[in-house]
């Protein structure tokens, strides 16, 4: 049985195979029906890049987030808790996964439920937090 490592080690064979897995990857983001930002890991979390479902979902362009921390999202009813349980699992390297309420950028609300996964370089340095999104809809009623 292969696991998950053995079938990315083929893409570091050549050259041609990481064309595939960069092109592979952009695609997956792009395309993705889930926001996708990625931060550097460092204060603030300024964002570097964030897929068009971000866009859709919380109304901002790209260009008017970059550079930002996302925190900019947060707001009166935002629960503290949660993003303290955030705060605290990105300082300790651990997978964030939380909801909360978050804001559009016509100032409506909306839960939010993402997932938050430390980016670790070739040392094991975290170097980028990579955040996947969408809008937590109320369970279905039988």
């Amino acid at each position: 049985m292969t696991t998950q490592n053995d079938i990315f080690d083929i893409f570091m064979q050549d050259d041609s195979y990481k064309y595939i897995m960069k092109r592979l990857l952009e695609a997956s983001m792009e395309e993705s029906f889930n926001s996708i930002i990625i931060t550097r890991a460092e204060p603030g979390y300024p964002i570097i890049y964030v897929n068009s479902a971000f866009c859709e979902l919380t109304g901002y362009g790209s260009h008017e987030v970059m550079g930002k921390s996302p925190g900019f999202l947060q707001g009166p009813n935002t629960d503290p808790e949660v993003i303290s349980r955030l705060n605290r699992n990105l300082a300790d390297g651990q997978l964030f996964y939380g909801q909360s309420i978050n804001y559009r950028r016509d100032g409506s609300e909306f839960m939010m439920e993402w997932k938050i996964a430390p980016i670790r370089n070739e040392k094991n340095e975290i170097t980028h937090f990579l955040a996947i999104q969408r809008e937590a809809l109320p369970a279905a009623s039988a």
